[in-house]
């Protein structure tokens, strides 16, 4: 029997600087590409901070009105962008029957305008159910579709569109993060090295991810093909001083463990692959000690990846971004390899890291992490 409390995911949508589809994203990670590279849509020669990875040449949508696009910042752009890719695939009728079943939820951790992305989607799709715009850091766009999995379950909309968006590569924006040590310099492809005991700092990136989220029932009854589902949820937060904001392993686990327990199941035993948040940064070895502190000596049976060494850092939209790969690692028994990881930091808990080629695992069922400034999430997405 169809459960209606259970959340599947019918559609996906991307823009990032692999491309402008989903599966542009997955080639770019699979074939271990980066697409970090010297900042091109400015003169950044003056700055410490010279790389980034840059959606080039984008251009509004064909499809998308001349009026609301002008309305638009680049973010919302990426977003609705992405949005409607994702309802493309999943087939989601548009019509005044439906809109007040459809709700947007939209993560983004840099500041937004008098009207936020998800806002924007809401406007550009029609929907007239609940719409949330999160602004928690790293973790926005992964719970963002948390969030929107919650409604679905509770009943407040049967349908959603959810994920995350960012456009951070200004100068503005690249001289704030290196003001605080957090990218790196260099300016070649092997800039970012996730949980290497070299690493010295991200890379920013820009893009959106947004995914369609149903009700099972809803899905099976309206014919729809259910590409993964969202099997647990966890958020919560790292109390720290006021000025010094970050994640620590023990509410990093908690927030893994919630996930693993939050729907009255227990599927610690069932996940085979983690893909981490890790970006270069401070944040690797906190997320690498959270899981050996959840897995203890089970943590050697599993893989962890991250994608962020060749995507870059999307900010808010980055677990979003980790949701469609996890999807494409499950249907595809492939798990993208984290790059430029030469040797392993001790401190990021000894884990069993993808490197070099892409790795076979016939996973059921991946946990996807986002951590920053104090915000931790974590989701769990299940092969149908």
């Amino acid at each position: 029997m169809p459960d209606p409390k259970r959340v599947c995911i019918t559609g996906l949508g991307a823009v990032s600087p692999f491309g402008r589809s989903p599966a542009e994203l997955w080639q770019g990670l699979l074939a271990g590409r980066s697409a970090v590279a010297p900042v091109a849509s400015f003169d950044a020669s003056d700055l410490a901070c010279r790389i980034a990875a840059e959606v080039r040449d984008y251009a509004p949508r064909e499809d998308m009105a001349p009026d609301a696009a002008a309305a638009m910042d680049r973010r919302a752009m990426f977003a609705s962008d992405a949005a409607i890719q994702a309802l493309i695939e999943a087939d989601v009728p548009i019509n005044a029957e439906t809109v007040a079943e459809i709700g947007v939820a939209a993560g983004s951790e840099l500041p937004s305008g008098t009207t936020t992305p998800a806002a924007f989607v809401a406007r550009t799709i029609s929907a007239a159910g609940p719409v949330s715009h999160l602004a928690n850091a790293a973790a926005s766009g992964l719970m963002a579709i948390g969030e929107a999995a919650e409604w679905i379950r509770r009943e407040e909309c049967s349908i959603a569109v959810a994920g995350g968006a960012e456009a951070p590569i200004t100068r503005e924006w690249l001289e704030h993060f290196e003001r605080f040590g957090l990218t790196h310099n260099n300016a070649g492809p092997a800039a970012v090295r996730p949980y290497d005991a070299a690493r010295d700092g991200f890379a920013l990136a820009e893009g959106a991810a947004m995914v369609v989220l149903e009700a099972e029932d809803v899905a099976i009854r309206r014919g729809a093909h259910i590409l993964a589902y969202i099997d647990g949820y966890g958020a919560t937060f790292s109390r720290a001083p006021v000025a010094q904001p970050a994640p620590n392993a023990i509410d990093a686990g908690r927030a893994m463990q919630a996930a693993l327990m939050r729907w009255d199941v227990t599927l610690q035993g069932e996940i085979d692959v983690i893909f981490g948040c890790a970006g270069g940064g401070a944040i690797d070895a906190i997320e690498g000690q959270a899981i050996r502190r959840v897995w203890g000596p089970n943590t050697d049976r599993l893989w962890v990846t991250a994608i962020k060494g060749g995507l870059g850092h999307t900010l808010g939209a980055s677990g979003a971004f980790g949701v469609i790969a996890a999807v494409f690692a499950l249907r595809a028994g492939l798990v993208p390899p984290t790059l430029n990881l030469a040797r392993q930091d001790d401190a990021c808990g000894q884990l069993e890291v993808v490197t070099g080629e892409p790795r076979g695992v016939h996973a059921s069922k991946v946990i996807v992490n986002a951590l920053g400034y104090g915000h931790n999430a974590s989701i769990i997405v299940s092969r149908p």
